[in-house]
């Protein structure tokens, strides 16, 4: 992946025809589902950071296992849950959970039924959904359909999701923080260094660091969630606790510092990004589909 990146026709779905995507499907590919959303992202960054940058890291990933481990990337789910009110924040897009789940639903069972077994839904928002995406996985892994209620899901078919940057806080902590420059008591949990760094290096002309003034800064508490790994994947050891007060900055509903952020470090987070997720890619295809619901 690289600034203003062209997309490679055999690993991203939407590009294919009926007959490689058959291919793919006979290749036990995996299916990686990009899911973020539309939003603001301060005066700097573009209302597609969220689902640009998950996007390249799927399609990064792909490439990374692609000579050993068949990948494809599918089509983004480009509108989820998201907190900002679109009457402050024009552009900004907002969706019913109900609404959400369902139609999220009937897109995997969509890739489930045309017969790829392994789908992972891989998240680059959060803003709730890290409990609603599984919600809707646990549905699917008791092969129960919404989509055509008169069938059930194949039962060697098997969905997953995880966040890309929670992913990295667990596996690769300290990986992380080296791309990021090390950052001392730098906090990212929205439009910070990490997603204004990966918009620099992916669409440069899309950002503006003119405007990319610090946000509120997040007080690292021992059981709290703070920074951008850990606002998702500390929520699943202690759910509902969430972090101290923030320390307002020059750029309000930002949480971080984007004039920190440089194309550099976005390059090495993504090259990461790719690298750990390739890792996990390459364990799940080489297991058979067992212990389901």
């Amino acid at each position: 992946m690289g600034p203003e990146w062209k997309i490679d026709p055999r690993l991203y779905l939407p590009y294919m025809t009926r007959e490689a995507a058959r291919e793919a499907v006979a290749d036990n590919a995996v299916l990686l589902v990009p899911a973020a959303t539309i939003e603001q992202h301060g005066d700097h960054g573009p209302l597609h950071t969220d689902i640009d940058n998950v996007l390249a890291v799927c399609l990064a990933t792909a490439e990374e296992v692609d000579a050993d481990v068949r990948c494809v990337v599918a089509a983004p789910v480009w509108f989820t849950i998201s907190p900002f009110d679109p009457a402050q924040f024009p552009g900004s897009m907002r969706m019913r959970e109900d609404v959400f789940k369902e139609a999220l639903g009937d897109i995997l069972e969509s890739y489930l039924f045309g017969g790829f077994k392994k789908v992972a839904v891989v998240n680059g928002h959060g803003g709730g959904t890290e409990w609603q995406i599984p919600d809707l996985i646990f549905r699917l892994l008791r092969k129960e359909s919404h989509l055509f209620p008169d069938r059930q899901i194949p039962p060697e078919a098997h969905v997953i999701t995880f966040e890309w940057t929670a992913l990295l806080e667990v596996f690769a902590q300290k990986e992380l923080e080296e791309a990021r420059g090390c950052l001392e008591g730098c906090t990212d949990w929205h439009g910070g260094d990490i997603e204004t760094g990966m918009q620099l290096y992916l669409r440069p002309g899309l950002v503006d660091m003119a405007k990319a003034v610090p946000g509120d800064t997040m007080q690292p508490l021992e059981f709290a969630p703070w920074d951008i790994g850990h606002s998702w994947y500390y929520q699943y050891i202690i759910a509902e606790y969430w972090g101290a007060p923030s320390t307002p900055g020059e750029q309000a509903t930002i949480t971080g510092r984007p004039d920190l952020a440089t194309a550099e470090a976005g390059k090495r987070v993504l090259d990461l990004a790719a690298k750990v997720t390739g890792r996990f890619v390459r364990e799940w295809a080489g297991r058979s589909v067992c212990g389901l619901l």
